[in-house]
């Protein structure tokens, strides 16, 4: 049964995440964690034990131990903390203010959350400058330079437009979390292409932000790099793992709702290029759902639990302020009809399998939309992020690879 609302009671709140009990409860964790650890090292050997006997004892064993740390990362309810200071990324570290006020309309605004300056990573770095704009267009709200309009694009010069996943409450974009993915994505798609990594506001940390906060978000770095570095937006493509997946197709639907709104800037433009999707969040009113993901038929296999899901949902989509079975942010309940090809990718093992494979039928089903669909056979959640540390790296190179012949076929 679909859930309409989050489950806020399962929002981390007991004593284990305020001091002292945080690190009595950490202490404790680490014995009981490294007890836990010592005991699967041998209880994997022999392939029948394993999560799945196709995997090998690597793999078994760095999932299971993803799985405990995820679990006590939940008990203490700890929450990334963000910040715009470079630190030593330089050049490649931009900050991206938001655009002109006409742009967020519902349900991209709030009463109590406005758009805020962001930051990001450009991978490998900054890329080079466009001539500038021969003439542009102003209307009394937004200036939009004659080159945005230019329908031609050239592969050499395409961006991606990258947000990471994490469920709303970690990760900033930055290379210790997303570098290896980027340089990946970046290699399959062009040799020249860049990408830019969102660092956009989380549910958590140091700035709890919910929806549509992030939503945005990813409005302000799509504008940014459309209005003030005059990329033209048929050469930039979405892309998107786990929860940053739902803020691409938000940003596809939103860009969608303009097109009959005639004269707004943002209907004259051209759609993005195109729109990859890996282990994609894609129905919260099932995600959202501790017990739904807890009995899924992956839970065997997969390192993302119930009450993890649950948590994220309810932190990033409080049940006054939006209903998980939204449009926004549950696109394969309401599919819609969209210029820009989807490349979805999901893995065969994970817990968000199903929901994934309902989104392709329900966008396929869709007079004119083109959508390529990949089924990574046995393995767990966002291997496209993580698959070079759980042992994954054959099949993350390969889905990788598949993104980048289904944009070059384009």
């Amino acid at each position: 049964m679909a859930r309409a609302y989050a489950e806020t009671d399962t929002i981390p709140t007991g004593w284990r995440t305020r001091q002292p009990g945080l690190t009595i409860w950490l202490l404790i964790s680490v014995i009981r964690v490294l007890l836990v650890i010592l005991f699967y090292t041998l209880y994997y050997v022999p392939p029948p034990f394993r999560q799945s006997r196709t995997w090998t004892y690597r793999q078994a064993l760095t999932t299971r131990i993803c799985k405990i740390s995820f679990n006590v990362v939940r008990q203490i309810g700890f929450t990334q903390s963000l910040s715009l200071e470079p630190g030593k990324l330089g050049d490649s570290w931009m900050l991206m203010s938001p655009g002109p006020a006409d742009s967020y309309r519902a349900p991209f605004t709030s009463e109590t959350i406005i758009p805020e300056t962001i930051g990001g990573t450009w991978y490998p770095g900054p890329p080079p400058k466009p001539s500038p704009p021969a003439s542009t267009t102003t209307t009394t709200t937004t200036t939009i330079s004659s080159p945005l309009l230019d329908s031609k694009t050239e592969t050499q010069n395409l961006i991606i437009l990258s947000f990471h996943g994490s469920s709303f409450l970690w990760l900033n974009g930055r290379p210790d979390d997303s570098g290896y993915t980027a340089t990946l994505l970046n290699n399959a798609v062009s040799p020249t292409a860049h990408s830019l990594w969102v660092q956009y506001r989380l549910a958590g940390g140091n700035n709890p932000t919910p929806y549509p906060g992030p939503m945005q978000d990813a409005l302000t770095a799509y504008l940014h790099l459309v209005n003030e570095l005059n990329i033209p937006p048929s050469q930039i493509i979405l892309a998107g793992d786990s929860s940053g997946a739902t803020m691409a197709m938000a940003l596809v639907r939103y860009l969608a709702s303009f097109a009959h709104q005639t004269g707004h800037p943002l209907a004259e433009l051209p759609p993005p290029r195109a729109c990859l999707l890996f282990s994609p969040s894609v129905n919260y009113s099932y995600e959202g759902d501790a017990y739904a993901l807890n009995t899924n038929r992956n839970q065997k296999t997969d390192y993302c639990d119930g009450e993890m899901g649950a948590w994220g949902a309810a932190a990033f989509a409080p049940p006054d302020v939006v209903r998980l079975d939204d449009p926004y942010l549950s696109p394969a309940l309401h599919p819609f009809a969209t210029p820009v090809p989807i490349f979805v990718q999901v893995g065969g093992a994970e817990v968000l399998c199903d929901s994934a494979r309902e989104f392709v039928e329900a966008f396929r089903g869709v007079d004119g939309n083109v959508v390529e669909f990949l089924e990574t056979p046995d393995v767990p959640h966002d291997v496209y992020m993580t698959g070079h540390i759980l042992g994954w790296d054959r099949e993350q190179k390969e889905m990788v690879e598949a993104a980048g012949r289904f944009v070059g076929g384009l």
